[in-house]
């Protein structure tokens, strides 16, 4: 490798991006959002949403288990945050549902049956006692939370279907809110509210959630008394209100709310907080490189939360509404390609991912994710929902088209109605995206007049716009938009193409040049094709770790290998490293590639089953080399990165598997100890590698007194959404859900086919099993055949299984499961 002088990062010039205000177009004009429930999305987008909202008609969404938070029927977890699940149900569920007909099925019941658990003083939940102190998670905090939630369903609901009953409903618990006003938004009362802190249990967090509900209300009632009790809960907020807080979900709540008195009341005081609000999170590293946030208002934290994602998007979104600024549609699409396309669950849900990091904030996240099906479920499809009315949107000034995603729909500007559809499926990592608009108007024959503007990310480094002919138009850039004034027939398109390299980015949203022609080195950055990260795998280890880039005569960065589309690169010894360390690594290193998060996506559905990274790093250190310098070593790093994503690790057999934590995934609740592994929640794990085919899986197992007895393991594991499952539940275990057909001293089978489980027949065990005594299982698997045996004696016969070949792994949805696994064998038969 030719001998370059060797820079720091002081070589690299800083070019601000989300933290410097974009032009807006003069005199930012009332903007109408297309109706989101006539607008139609597809591409991977549509194919999120469709899958969110198919979520509220699988398990556990039964009758019982929605109302469980007002009628406490069914003994399950937030029962006490009453009307938190059924009201997110049913604002999701009547905003979603078909025209033709109540979709889901549990929809009619819940709609009916809600109101009929409230209680006189217009709340739903225990009864409290407003004059005691509000200790951290005493009846009345997480009452105020769930009924915050279900005021903005029952409203929501009462419009679409038009139900004077689910109104009246909301007006009493509007009432609740006006009435208990001196108990709950009192300064003399302030040093009480304030210790209980600003989690999920807290006062701060549940109280102010209500804001939106009631301005809701005001614009459904036009009672004045509800608009002037939300005005007075979001002054009192401003008290309350900081970074960093401990519940992000909770704080925006509040902050959505807040910019709903701004559309009633046009008080620009609500604005210029909200901008503040949202420069402070930007600019003060709560937002991450990701483009979400964490379930705590920190810099750095250990997970995130759906709910707060959906909440951030929305915030984003309302910003731009009213202000025009270009930056809040980058920060919203910079979260949706990133960090909320990974917080859906494979069975459609939206949940908990996991990261690591420092103090500076996250570095990479891990193979665990954890659904949130009490509410994460719900918000993660609810802000797609409303995401659809701000792909396009109409004013007195025209069209405005602000994302490169597939959809259809209809939208009004300057009194014309027209239909807009786009066909954009990005493809950032090629260099462009590609948008065709097409623009029809309605009601009037031939052509009308209009001014279309196409938002020009800020990612894009160039863009260029042309008829369907292909002749090109001069593009106008104006205020963060591509402006083009014509005459638009029905039908006619036009192709707009926007150009975009790979970039380095700082922790804080800074762009970074690299300067040809020296080795350069970056500590903590992001590598960004558009709007997408770069995720690297595989990669040892925890930390950042170091990677070898380069930059060509232009300035241009890139890597020194590629396969199948995908940049292909060695980890470095460090940020140091020689250049006869470099060129060492080039030789006999294992290829790392980077890949954004769809094509990370489609990499481990299609290698279902093989061992998955236990973590992506996102960011990293690099050391940033002369393209031309790296010689022929390069050939070999070409070589083994073709070899690399054709092999497939080899089955994993053996005995006492529970001390070998490296080839199962990392799962937070699962414990590997001297005494076994303890799992106690994070769902569905798979031993790793594919290729599994007949076999005896055995342990010894023990169900500890922790839990309500029952636990679960898996055998024919195509992937975590594709198994079958057996749970055995005690003779003494305290688990009672007869939706589930939970029964004492059984063995419960189950299939789970696309992310649904399916429960057979439990079956009765030949002996008293009871916690805290140990049984050995062992399940063979022959072909189709599958015996399961306690003790040795067969208690399960089955010769119909549609799949043979899967691995094996266990199952605890949570804490009430629980198992403690040891002597863990896998064996050929």
């Amino acid at each position: 490798m030719a001998t370059f002088a060797r820079s720091t990062i002081t070589a690299l010039v800083l070019l601000w991006s989300f933290a410097v205000f974009a032009a807006e177009p003069a005199a930012w004009p009332t903007v109408t959002l297309a109706p989101a429930n006539k607008v139609t999305i597809s591409g991977a987008l549509g194919e999120s949403f469709q899958r969110g909202v198919a979520r509220l008609a699988k398990p556990p969404y039964t009758e019982p288990w929605l109302r469980a938070d007002v009628s406490f029927e069914v003994n399950r977890i937030f029962t006490n945050y009453s009307g938190d699940v059924s009201g997110r149900f049913l604002e999701l569920a009547a905003l979603t549902s078909p025209p033709d007909r109540l979709a889901p099925p549990t929809l009619p019941a819940i709609r009916a049956t809600i109101v009929k658990f409230q209680k006189p003083d217009g709340h739903f939940g225990v009864d409290v006692d407003l004059s005691r102190p509000l200790a951290k998670n005493s009846p009345p905090i997480p009452m105020l939370w769930g009924n915050a939630r279900l005021l903005v369903g029952l409203v929501t609901a009462a419009g679409q279907f038009h139900d004077e009953t689910l109104l009246a409903a909301a007006r009493r618990l509007g009432d609740f809110y006006v009435n208990t006003a001196p108990q709950l938004c009192s300064p003399a009362r302030q040093a009480d509210y304030r210790s209980s802190g600003t989690y999920g249990d807290s006062y701060t967090c549940c109280y102010f959630p209500a804001i939106e509900g009631l301005a809701m209300l005001y614009r459904a009632t036009g009672d004045n008394r509800y608009l002037k009790q939300a005005q007075r809960m979001a002054e009192f907020f401003i008290r309350f209100d900081c970074l960093p807080v401990e519940h992000s979900h909770g704080n925006l709540c509040a902050w959505r709310g807040i910019l709903e008195l701004y559309a009633i009341t046009g008080n620009r005081v609500y604005l210029d907080r909200a901008q503040a609000k949202w420069n402070a999170a930007m600019n003060g590293g709560f937002v991450w490189p990701l483009g979400g946030i964490g379930e705590h208002w920190y810099v750095s934290f250990s997970c995130d939360e759906g709910c707060s994602e959906a909440d951030w998007l929305r915030f984003c979104l309302d910003l731009w509404r009213f202000t025009g600024q270009t930056r809040c549609l980058d920060a919203a699409e910079r979260l949706l390609e990133n960090h909320y396309a990974m917080n859906q669950c494979a069975n459609g849900g939206y949940g908990m991912a996991h990261l690591d990091g420092d103090a500076a904030g996250p570095i990479g996240i891990t193979d665990q994710s954890d659904e949130g099906p009490w509410c994460c479920s719900f918000h993660g499809p609810l802000g797609l929902y409303f995401l659809k009315g701000y792909l396009v949107a109409g004013s007195d000034r025209g069209l405005f088209v602000n994302f490169p995603y597939n959809f259809d729909g209809p939208v009004k500007a300057a009194g014309q109605e027209w239909l807009v559809s786009v066909c954009g499926e990005p493809h950032y990592v090629e260099g462009h995206t590609r948008m065709e608009i097409r623009l029809t108007p309605q009601g009037k024959a031939g052509a009308a007049r209009s001014r279309l503007w196409v938002r020009m990310p800020g990612w894009a480094s160039g863009a260029t716009i042309a008829d369907a002919a292909g002749n090109p138009l001069p593009p106008v850039v104006d205020g963060g938009y591509l402006r083009v004034d014509r005459d638009f027939a029905a039908g006619d398109t036009l192709i707009v193409d926007f150009e975009n390299a790979l970039v380095l980015e700082g922790r804080r949203f800074q762009k970074l040049e690299v300067a040809a022609g020296k080795v350069s080195q970056a500590k903590d950055v992001a590598v960004l094709a558009g709007p997408d990260l770069m995720f690297a795998a595989p990669v040892k280890g925890s930390g950042r770790p170091v990677l070898l880039a380069t930059v060509d005569a232009r300035g241009r960065m890139g890597f020194p290998g590629s396969n199948g589309g995908s940049p292909a690169t060695v980890v470095l010894p460090g940020i140091n490293a020689t250049e006869a360390e470099i060129d060492a690594a080039l030789r006999t290193a294992p290829p790392v590639f980077l890949r954004t998060w769809p094509a990370v996506a489609a990499a481990q559905q299609s290698a279902a089953g093989r061992l998955k990274p236990r973590r992506l790093p996102f960011m990293y250190d690099l050391v940033v080399v002369p393209a031309g310098s790296l010689g022929p070593a390069l050939a070999q790093l070409a070589a083994r990165a073709k070899l690399a994503e054709v092999e497939q690790p080899a089955p994993i057999f053996g005995d006492n598997l529970e001390k070998r934590p490296e080839i199962w995934p990392h799962k937070a609740p699962w414990k590997f100890t001297p005494q076994g592994l303890l799992v106690s929640g994070g769902d569905v794990g798979l031993l790793g590698a594919e290729g599994y085919r007949d076999y005896r899986f055995e342990f010894e197992l023990t169900i500890p007194q922790e839990g309500q007895g029952i636990t679960g393991w898996i055998v024919r594991a195509k992937d975590e959404n594709n198994c079958l499952m057996f749970q055995l539940q005690t003779a003494d275990s305290t688990a009672s859900a007869p939706e589930f057909k939970t029964r004492p001293n059984t063995l419960r089978p189950h299939d789970c086919i696309s992310g649904q489980w399916m429960l057979a027949e439990p079956v009765a065990l030949p002996k008293q099993v009871r916690r805290g005594e140990p049984y050995r299982i062992a399940v063979e698997c022959r072909q189709k055949t599958v015996d399961v045996l306690l003790d040795g004696q067969r208690i399960y016969h089955r010769a119909d299984v549609d799949y043979r070949g899967g691995t094996v792994g266990f199952r605890a949805a949570g804490p009430n499961e629980q198992g403690l696994f040891r002597a863990i064998s896998l064996k050929k038969l």
